[in-house]
């Protein structure tokens, strides 16, 4: 299915790249982005249905989804995402010295980058309904959802966490962020844990995000680079 969907995302990006030259509002990187991440997004989601149909598991079952005190866990959800956010903050201050004294370039996650340099407004809903709406729902099914889940069958509940924490830090692929983002991901580990509901993950995780762009719109000089 993976491999399905990156061929898929191949002819898409032919289409879209022509679209562009006919003067679609999206430049190339944009588009590079959205057809990658969405194509291998609905691809994780497509992949664990299937996972989920053939063990005849529903998603309510598997991911402990229900609608029961969900404004209590929005409101838990919210508070996790402000902590989340200056424990992130002050970690990635921290990393960027570090990096910075050992002589590393120290640079955005491409998403990011791509995000504060448009001026486009279209561009910017797409980027940001990507990172509002779309990535936390797959990452938090892939990440803690079935990852963790799994690696806690196997695997002590500490290596399971921060194994799959990391793992959820590296795909982001930045070297500043890597460390914030491995910690955020041990606490929607623990938010999960503690509601057995991946919603209340899901809607930390788009609060984390929508809180860093917010402030990438209100502050743009500042770089910011924990974005998940």
């Amino acid at each position: 299915m993976l491999l399905f969907c990156f061929g898929i995302s191949g002819v898409a990006g032919f289409w879209m790249y022509k679209a562009i030259d006919a003067g679609l509002p999206l430049d190339e990187k944009t588009g590079a982005i959205l057809i990658n991440v969405f194509f291998l997004d609905f691809g994780i989601l497509a992949i664990t249905w299937m996972l989920l149909k053939d063990n005849q598991i529903g998603w309510r079952q598997a991911f402990g989804f229900s609608k029961d005190k969900i404004g209590a866990m929005g409101v838990l959800a919210l508070l996790t995402a402000i902590g989340g956010f200056f424990m992130a903050a002050m970690l990635g201050g921290v990393m960027t010295v570090i990096l910075e004294s050992l002589g590393f370039e120290v640079s955005p996650q491409e998403v990011v980058d791509t995000f504060q340099n448009t001026e486009s407004l279209f561009q910017r809903i797409l980027l940001g309904g990507m990172a509002v709406l779309l990535a936390p729902i797959v990452e938090e099914i892939l990440f803690r959802g079935v990852l963790y889940s799994v690696m806690r069958q196997y695997l002590p509940g500490v290596w399971a966490v921060w194994g799959s924490s990391l793992l959820f830090g590296l795909v982001h692929a930045n070297k500043v962020s890597l460390i914030p983002l491995t910690c955020l991901a041990v606490v929607l580990i623990r938010l999960y844990e503690k509601t057995g509901n991946l919603w209340a993950p899901i809607m930390a995780h788009a609060f984390f995000n929508s809180i860093n762009l917010c402030l990438m719109l209100m502050v743009p000089e500042m770089i910011e680079m924990n974005t998940p």
